[in-house]
């Protein structure tokens, strides 16, 4: 007996395998957590045994997880999770939960509108977090223009200093137009040493500025007697 795959122009369309279709859903997987008898965690995907400050990272970063009960398997994500609430509210980081609202999520157990309640909360929680991310994003932003401006302010005090000093070396009787009478610029500077017959005379003009400064600073002593 003879066997044969149908084609259509050379092209094979017999259905493929589900092995031949990629899993698109690997990544999107919760990760796996269990949970041993001696109450000890182990991180499936990471191969390591964790703690809770372990899965408080995870829920940081927004990685989706699910921890079962090895000896039952049983789901008890929620379970460990109030734990964790449990220990953060009682320990000496501070709570989330004054005493009113303790009283009132207690009250509304038995409340007719008890099943609106996860939801609402739900919604209330995504509008804090969305106006958290709002703030925390207008916050870096003023920050960020504090710093420029607080540059920029430092690079103005800098400009507005050498002009008193420039008026000050004016005012008792040293030109800044005259050649040796302030300060050296870095591009003078540039120029002359790569010039020999300007390096051959810098000492000289350095001793001469310095006798100038010296005389300015004896005159501002006098002014301030």
């Amino acid at each position: 007996m003879m066997h044969c795959n149908k084609t259509i122009s050379g092209t094979n369309i017999l259905p493929k395998s589900k092995t031949d279709e990629p899993n698109k859903n690997i990544d999107d997987a919760p990760i796996l957590i269990k949970k041993y008898p001696n109450r000890r965690l182990y991180n499936t995907s990471t191969s390591s045994y964790i703690v809770l400050d372990d899965l408080v990272e995870l829920v940081k970063s927004d990685k989706p997880f699910e921890i079962r009960d090895t000896k039952t398997d049983k789901d008890i994500t929620r379970e460990i999770l109030n734990q964790i609430i449990f220990e953060r509210e009682t320990g000496k980081g501070g709570f989330h939960f004054p005493l009113e609202v303790q009283k009132q999520l207690i009250g509304m157990y038995d409340d007719t509108y008890a099943k609106l309640m996860p939801g609402y909360l739900k919604e209330s929680l995504d509008v804090f977090a969305a106006e958290r991310e709002r703030m925390k994003s207008t916050m870096e932003n003023v920050v960020e223009q504090n710093t420029k401006a607080m540059m920029q302010f430092g690079q103005d005090m800098v400009r507005q200093n050498m002009e008193i000093f420039q008026k000050s070396w004016e005012l008792f009787g040293n030109p800044a137009s005259s050649r040796g009478s302030s300060p050296t610029s870095s591009d003078d500077v540039k120029n002359e040493t790569s010039d020999p017959m300007a390096s051959e005379t810098k000492e000289s003009e350095l001793d001469s500025l310095q006798e100038q400064i010296n005389a300015l600073q004896e005159r501002l002593k006098d002014l301030s007697k």
